[in-house]
Order: structure tokens, then sequence, then C-alpha cells
């Protein structure tokens, strides 16, 4: 079975890791002179200058190259690590597709999709009935790389979300939703910035038959179309 792979450039490490590198050079570079001037405008307040001011203000060139320069390697090989380690990859087929991000995989099959969008940082791919059927995180990755690659393998791909115009802003205790209903959207947007909560939050929404996301550190969420048509149903 032919599959496309879309993983990170090789290039983002290294870059990302010059960069602070460059950061702590130029800073070592410009130390003596910026401690000097920090301290200066301090003694014009009744505050005291603090010693490390003056202690970094009478270093020789070479010392504040070699500390801040090293620290700047230190930070600059711990960022390029972690970019490696955390780096998202996706394996698409015509009948499935996979995700691996460090130890978690996601094996998805086309069946269950209808449509496949970005959104932010994330992958989102949404079952025929709107539902959400997962969203993966792709921060690193190409996006016009994964759109090639899903079109390739006649994935839907669509350039937004097809149920945009549903989404409703939320507020705990809004009218139309259930106890249940409010208590996990407001898990949803207490652990959005978890990866494992966001998750299992997502999960549990589904359950319920709602799609959230977050928009300005609000809660936006509309209902699967067969909720929908449920509802629908259930007020005639």
């Amino acid at each position: 079975m032919t599959t496309t792979e879309v993983r990170q450039h090789p290039a983002l490490p290294v870059l990302l890791g010059l960069g602070v590198l460059v950061i702590g050079l130029v800073l070592g570079w410009f130390a003596s002179a910026l401690a000097g001037g920090l301290a200066g405008l301090i003694e014009a307040t009744p505050l005291p200058v603090p010693r490390l001011l003056e202690l970094v203000e009478s270093m020789p060139l070479a010392w504040t190259l070699g500390i801040l320069g090293g620290l700047g390697l230190l930070g600059g090989a711990f960022i390029a690590f972690m970019t490696v380690g955390e780096a998202p990859a996706l394996s698409v087929a015509d009948d499935h597709l996979e995700h691996r991000q460090e130890e978690r995989e996601v094996w998805i099959e086309r069946s269950d999709v209808g449509s496949a969008f970005r959104d932010t940082r994330y992958l989102v791919l949404l079952r025929p009935d709107g539902g959400l059927r997962a969203r993966l995180d792709a921060d690193t990755l190409s996006w016009a790389k994964v759109q090639a690659a899903l079109e390739q393998h006649r994935w839907p791909w669509r350039d937004a979300d097809p149920y945009e115009e549903r989404f409703e802003r939320w507020l705990d205790g809004r009218p139309g939703f259930t106890a249940a209903e409010n208590e996990a959207l407001r898990r949803r947007l207490e652990d959005r910035k978890d990866a494992a909560g966001l998750r299992k939050a997502d999960d549990d929404l589904a359950a319920l038959g709602l799609v959230a996301r977050v928009r300005d550190d609000r809660i936006q969420v509309r209902r699967a179309a067969s909720a929908d048509d449920a509802a629908r149903g259930t007020d005639r």
C-alpha cells in the first residue's frame, strides 16, 4: 500500500538551536554595556543597585561571551533536542492515516472521516455527521505538504471548517445545554493547554454530540449534524 509521509523539516531543530546560541552570544557581547546602563537607571532612583549588575559590568568581554555563549549553547542544544523529540509525524494512505507524536500513535480509518481541515496548530478530522473524530497536533509540519498528502490520497480536504456558521459562544449556565454538557465544556476550557486533558475533554464532548474550540480564550461550541437533527425533531 502506498503511503505519503509528512515529517518536520530536519533543519528546524538546527535553526532553533542556533537561534538560541546567537541570542546568548549577542547578550554576552553587550552584557557589560547593558548592565552599566541598567545600573545607571537604577542609581537615579532610591533603589540600591544590585551587586550582580555591578559584577557583570566589571567582567571582561571574554568572560561574558564565554558564560552567556555557553548558556546559549546549552539552551540551544536543549531546544533542538526537545523539538526533535516532540515532533509529530503523519502517514497518509488511501484507506487510513497514522499520526505519531512522542509515545502516542493514532490510526484513523478513511471511512470515519467526512472532512479534514486546519484549525490553528491542529489537523481536525470530522466524522461524516460533523462530529469530531480527531484533533491532531501538526504544529511543526508543513501545512502545504499535509494538504497535498491528503488530497493525493483523496481525503476530503477543506479550506475551513464546513460547519463554521454553526458555532456559538458558550457561557457557563447558558440555556440550551444540559448539566452534563456544561460540565464537559468547563473541563474543555480548563484543559485547553494540556494535551492529554484536551483529548479527554474532546472525547467526552463527542460522546455528547458536541464539538468545541477555543477562540480568544473563550469556548465556541456546536452540535454534530445528527444531534442538531435530533433536537429539531424533538422541537416539532
